[in-house]
C-alpha cells in the first residue's frame, strides 16, 4: 500500500514539473521571438552606409586611369601620357606653357626632356594623378622622387606634403639622401631638419656606421665640423678621430673599419696626406677643427704627428695661442672671460660632451688641459652642477688664484626612436665665478627628460685673443684717425679713443656711428703708435656693454674724436 502511495506521489510530482517546464519554456520562446523582433526593427531603422564611388574616385578612373576624352599627350621619360589641359593646367608649369604665343599652346602632344634621375615613371604616375584627385597617398621610399618631380611642376601644395613626410623621417637611413635633395630643390625646412639630426648623432651614434659616414661628403662634413651646435662626444680630439674613419672609407672603399688604427699606424706617406693630391680634397672637414682644442693632452699630440694627415703649419699658431694663454694665467692677468658675444662665444669655445644611459648619480670630467683648472660636473635626477676642484696634493699644474671665470652653454637632450630630438633643454649663456672648490647648480632638469641623455656643453675658460681679423678692422679705423697720437695722454699705459664717425659697408652708409678703440702701450714708448687692444661700435656710453666690432668690411671716415684716460 505504502508503495503504491509513493507511486502515485512521483507521477503527481513528474506531471507538475512537466507542466511548469512546458510553461517555462514558452515564456522563454516567446521572449526570444520579442528580442528578435525588437533587434530586426533596430536593424531595418539603422541606416546603412556604403561608400559609392565619388566624384573624385570617377574623374580618376575615368579620365587617368582609362584616358578618356583626353586632349593632350605628354610623352614623358618614353610614355605618352594622355591628359587632360584643363585638370594639368593646376600646375604653373604647364598653365604658362599653355597660355599665351608659346608653341605648345595650342600642339595636342608635348615631348618634355627629364635630366633629373629622381624623376622616375613612378613618380611620373603619382603627381599627374593627383591632378585627377582631392587625395594623395605618399610612401616615405618614394617622397625624394615626388619631391624632385613636384619641383618641376611647381606644385607647392605636393611639396609641402613632401617637407611633411621627410621632416617626420628622418633617420639614420634617410637623414643624407634628405638633406641633399634639400638642398637640389630648396626645401630650407627639410634642410635644417637634416642637418639638425646630423649635428646630434654625428658623434654619438653615426661614426659607428661607416655606410653612413661614406655617404657624407667633404662639403657637407666641413659645415658640420664647423658648426657650434654639433654635439662632441667626448671632446674636441673624437671629433678628429670620427674624421679619420671618414677619411678610411672614403679613400679605401672599405666599411670594414677594425684595420684602421693598424692602417694609420703603417701608412707609407711621407709628407701630410691632406697636402698630397689624394688627400686635397679631403682636407676641408679636417680645417674646420678646431686645433688649439686638439693639443690637450699629449697622447693625442702623438696620435696626430704619427697619423701626418694634418701639415704641421696647420698647429702652429694653435701652440703659440695656447702658450701665451698660459703665459698669461701664470701672470695672473687672465682670470677667465668676463664677457663675450654669442657669435665670439661660438666660434671660440671648447666643445665637449657626454651620453648618460640612465639616471642616477653620475660624476665626471672630461680629460683634458684647462689652463689649471679641475673642473668637475655633478648629474643626479634633478639637477646638473659644476665645481671647480683644487686638490692641494696633485701631480697636475693647477690655476691658483682665488676666483676664476667660466662662460658655458649647457645643452641636455632627449632622443625617440628615429633618434630625432624629443626633448631639448639649453641653459643659454652662462657666466659663474668658481672659487677654489666651490660648486654652482648650472640647471634644474625639465620633466619632459629621458635616458639615454645626452649632455652637449660649449666652455670657455681663458679670455680670447683678438682675432687677426679684427687687428685688422681696428688698424684700418685708426688709419683713418690722423690724431691718435695726440689722444694718447702720455706716460699713461691704456686709453680709450672713442670717435663719432660715418660707416659705409658695401655701399650702405650709416653717418653718426660711435666707434670705440681701446689703446695700449708702455710708458717708455711715449711717441710710439699704441697697440689697439680691442675696438667697438657701441650704442652707449657704458663700455662693458659693447660689442665688438663685426664689420671686417666697414669703411670710416672721422667726423669727431675724443680721449678717455682709463689708467
Amino acid at each position: 500500500m505504502g508503495n503504491y502511495v509513493s507511486k502515485i506521489a512521483s507521477m503527481s510530482n513528474n506531471a507538475v514539473h512537466s507542466v511548469y517546464r512546458g510553461r517555462k519554456r514558452k515564456c522563454i520562446e516567446e521572449d526570444e521571438l520579442d528580442s528578435e523582433s525588437d533587434y530586426i526593427d533596430r536593424t531595418l531603422q539603422t541606416p546603412k552606409k556604403r561608400k559609392l564611388l565619388t566624384t573624385a574616385q570617377y574623374i580618376y578612373k575615368t579620365l587617368f586611369q582609362e584616358e578618356k576624352g583626353s586632349d593632350i599627350t605628354v610623352l614623358m621619360l618614353g610614355k605618352a601620357w594622355r591628359l587632360h589641359k584643363v585638370y594639368i593646367s593646376q600646375s604653373p608649369y604647364f598653365a604658362s606653357m599653355f597660355s599665351g604665343s608659346w608653341r605648345e599652346a595650342n600642339e595636342t602632344v608635348i615631348s618634355v626632356e627629364i635630366a633629373d634621375p629622381n624623376i622616375t615613371l613612378d613618380s611620373l604616375l603619382t603627381v599627374f594623378g593627383s591632378f585627377y584627385q582631392d587625395e594623395v597617398s605618399l610612401e616615405p621610399k618614394d617622397v625624394i622622387s615626388i619631391l624632385a618631380t613636384s619641383t618641376l611642376f611647381q606644385l607647392q601644395g605636393l611639396i609641402d606634403q613632401c617637407t611633411d613626410i621627410m621632416v617626420e623621417t628622418t633617420n639614420i637611413k634617410t637623414v643624407v639622401p634628405y638633406y641633399n635633395a634639400a638642398v637640389s630643390y630648396g626645401v630650407p625646412v627639410v634642410k635644417t631638419a637634416a642637418k639638425r639630426w646630423l649635428e646630434v648623432n654625428l658623434l654619438g651614434y653615426g661614426w659607428l656606421h661607416p655606410t653612413f659616414l661614406k655617404e657624407i661628403t667633404p662639403d657637407l662634413m666641413a659645415e658640420l665640423i664647423a658648426s657650434p651646435d654639433l654635439i662632441a662626444m667626448q671632446t674636441e680630439f673624437c671629433i678628429y678621430m670620427m674624421l679619420r674613419v671618414w677619411l678610411f672609407v672614403h679613400v679605401h672603399n672599405k666599411e670594414e673599419t677594425l684595420q684602421i688604427d693598424e692602417y694609420f699606424r703603417n701608412h707609407k706617406w711621407t709628407k701630410p696626406f691632406l697636402t698630397t693630391e689624394e688627400g686635397k680634397e679631403f682636407s676641408a672637414p679636417f680645417k674646420a677643427l678646431r686645433m688649439k682644442y686638439l693639443l690637450l693632452h699629449d697622447q693625442d699630440v702623438k696620435i696626430l704627428y704619427s697619423d701626418n694627415l694634418i701639415p704641421h703649419e696647420w698647429l702652429h699658431n694653435a701652440y703659440k695661442e695656447q702658450w701665451l694663454h698660459l703665459l698669461r694665467i701664470d701672470a695672473n692677468k687672465d682670470r677667465g672671460p668676463k664677457q663675450m658675444s654669442e657669435e665670439e662665444f661660438a666660434r671660440e669655445c671648447f666643445r665637449c660632451g657626454r651620453c648618460i644611459e640612465k639616471a642616477g648619480e653620475h660624476i665626471w670630467r672630461w680629460t683634458a688641459f684647462h689652463f689649471g683648472l679641475d673642473l668637475v660636473v655633478c648629474l643626479d635626477s634633478t639637477t646638473l652642477r659644476i665645481k671647480r676642484n683644487h686638490r692641494l696634493e696633485t701631480d697636475h699644474i693647477k690655476a691658483n688664484h682665488g676666483k676664476h671665470n667660466i662662460i658655458l652653454k649647457v645643452s641636455l637632450i632627449s632622443l625617440d626612436e628615429q633618434r630625432q630630438v624629443k626633448h631639448i633643454q639649453s641653459s643659454g649663456m652662462l657666466r659663474l665665478s668658481l672659487h677654489k672648490n666651490e660648486e654652482k647648480q648650472v640647471m634644474s632638469l625639465d620633466k619632459q627628460l629621458t635616458y639615454p641623455l645626452y649632455i652637449s656643453v660649449n666652455m670657455q675658460v681663458v679670455t680670447p685673443f683678438v682675432s687677426t681679423e679684427e687687428e685688422k678692422s681696428a688698424d684700418i679705423a685708426m688709419e683713418k684717425c690722423g690724431e691718435i697720437r695726440t689722444g694718447i695722454a702720455n706716460g699713461h699705459e691704456r686709453s680709450i679713443v672713442r670717435m663719432t664717425v660715418n660707416k659705409d659697408v658695401n655701399g650702405s652708409k650709416k653717418d653718426g656711428v660711435r666707434l670705440s678703440a681701446e689703446l695700449q702701450r708702455s710708458p717708455a714708448s711715449i711717441g710710439e703708435v699704441p697697440q689697439v687692444l680691442l675696438l667697438y661700435e657701441f650704442p652707449d656710453e657704458h663700455l662693458e656693454h659693447h660689442n665688438p666690432l663685426q664689420d671686417k668690411n666697414a669703411n670710416y671716415s672721422v667726423q669727431e674724436l675724443e680721449c678717455q684716460i682709463i689708467k
